[in-house]
């Protein structure tokens, strides 16, 4: 009975360790399509809201000054 459980272990820890295996190796496949799809683009970038309100302000009053001129 002992060596039925413990032959049962070493079956149950062999196929977890091939499901990690395999797991591991769909997702390195996974992140290589993604970095080939995306190698090509450019990432966006946003400011904060309120970043993004002063980024506009000094723009607006850099062309006040350049209109005055």
């Amino acid at each position: 009975m002992k060596f039925a459980v413990l032959g049962l272990m070493v079956v149950f820890l062999a196929v977890l360790f091939a499901l990690f295996y395999v797991s591991f190796k769909m997702l390195k496949k996974v992140r290589q399509q993604e970095r080939s799809e995306n190698a090509g683009k450019v990432p966006v970038s946003r400011l904060h809201p309120k970043l993004q309100a002063e980024l506009e302000q000094k723009r607006q009053q850099e062309q006040a000054k350049q209109n005055k001129k």
